[in-house]
C-alpha cells in the first residue's frame, strides 16, 4: 500500500470493498480488481487502531490513537460525528441496530443510535478490573455482544442491539446443518465474478443507455491505436551515435540538388556579380554620377571635360 503498516482490515459487506487502517492516520478502500485504493481518507491525526462498517454499508467508525473515535458517512466520505473517549480505542464493532460499541483499557462503552445522530452519553458501560480487553464482536440476531480479554472470554447483555426480523433465506441462525451445506453450495453457484466489486453496486443492475456512445468510443481508440502500432512498425529503428537516424537523413539531403536549391543558387550568383560590379565601379570613381555641366562651363575652350559634382 506504501502507506506504512495496516494495523486493522474490514470487509464492507454491502458492496464487498475491503477497508484498511494505516498508522499515517488514512483509511484506504480496495477492491480486487484495481491496484491501487480507490479512496484514500485521512481519518486522523494518529494511527487507526480499528474501524467498523454497519451492516448496510452507509456508515464506518474509526478508533484512533489520538483519543478521538469518529463516525464517517461511505458515501460522501464526510465526518458526521466525533466522541472523545477517556483512553484511546483499540477495539470497535457495531451491532444489527446501529449501536457503536468501544473498548478502551479495561471498559467496554456501547453508545446506541450513535450512528446517523451523535449520542450525549454512553448507552451501557462494563468494567473489567485487572483485565485488558483486546476484541469485541455482536452476536447477529442476539442481543449479546462477546468480549475477548487478556484473561479469557465473557459476554455481556446489550438490550436491542440484535437484529429481530430477519430474511431466513438469506441467513437463518436457526439452520439445521443440512440446510448449512445446501446454503453453502448456493452461495458458491451464485457468486458474482471479482469484477462486480466496486463502490456503487447498484449500478450493476441497471441499463446503460449510452451504449452506442461507449462502443463508438472503443472502436475510435481501437483504430488509433492500431494506426499507431503500423506507423511504429514503418519506422526505422533508432540508434546512438555519428549513425543517428536524423544525421543520416540531414547527410542524405544535402546530396540531393533540387529545384528550389538551384534557383536560390542562381539568384545568389546573380545578387554576388552586381555586388561585385557596384563594388569596382565605386573604386574607378564613375559609380552612378551623371557629369554635370555648369552656367560657366560656356566660357571654358572646347573640348574641355565637364566638372564632376
Amino acid at each position: 500500500t506504501r502507506l506504512g503498516a495496516c494495523d486493522c482490515m474490514h470487509l464492507n459487506p454491502w458492496n464487498g470493498v475491503v477497508h484498511l487502517g494505516h498508522v499515517s492516520g488514512q483509511v484506504t478502500l480496495w477492491s480486487p480488481n484495481m491496484h491501487e485504493s480507490l479512496v484514500k481518507m485521512l481519518c486522523h491525526k494518529g494511527a487507526v487502531s480499528d474501524l467498523a462498517i454497519d451492516r448496510t454499508g452507509r456508515y464506518m467508525a474509526t478508533a484512533g490513537r489520538d483519543g478521538t473515535l469518529k463516525v464517517w458517512d461511505v458515501r460522501s466520505y464526510k465526518p458526521l460525528h466525533s466522541y472523545n473517549t477517556p483512553r484511546p480505542v483499540h477495539a470497535l464493532d457495531i451491532s444489527d441496530r446501529g449501536m457503536v460499541a468501544a473498548a478502551h483499557g479495561g471498559v467496554v462503552q456501547v453508545y446506541k443510535d450513535g450512528l446517523a445522530s451523535r449520542a450525549q452519553r454512553p448507552y451501557l458501560s462494563h468494567r473489567l478490573p485487572g483485565a485488558e480487553i483486546e476484541s469485541i464482536r455482536f452476536c447477529p440476531y442476539d442481543d449479546v455482544l462477546g468480549i475477548g480479554t487478556s484473561k479469557g472470554y465473557c459476554s455481556m447483555l446489550v438490550p436491542g442491539a440484535g437484529e429481530p426480523n430477519f430474511d431466513a433465506f438469506e441467513a437463518n441462525p436457526f439452520e439445521t446443518r443440512l440446510q448449512r451445506r445446501e446454503r453453502e453450495v448456493v452461495s458458491l453457484l451464485e457468486k458474482l465474478p471479482p469484477e462486480t466489486i466496486v463502490l456503487d453496486p447498484s449500478a450493476i443492475n441497471t441499463v446503460d443507455r449510452s451504449q452506442k456512445e461507449r462502443k463508438r468510443e472503443i472502436a475510435a481508440e481501437r483504430e488509433a491505436r492500431i494506426a499507431e502500432i503500423k506507423a511504429n512498425k514503418k519506422a526505422k529503428r533508432k540508434t546512438r551515435g555519428r549513425s543517428k537516424a536524423s544525421k543520416r537523413a540531414i547527410k542524405k539531403e544535402s546530396n540531393i540538388v533540387g529545384e528550389k536549391r538551384e534557383k536560390y543558387r542562381a539568384h545568389l550568383e546573380k545578387v554576388q556579380s552586381e555586388a561585385r560590379a557596384k563594388r569596382e565601379r565605386k573604386q574607378k570613381g564613375v559609380e552612378g554620377v551623371e557629369p554635370a555641366w555648369s552656367a560657366l562651363d560656356r566660357f571654358k575652350t572646347p573640348g574641355a571635360q565637364p566638372t564632376i559634382a
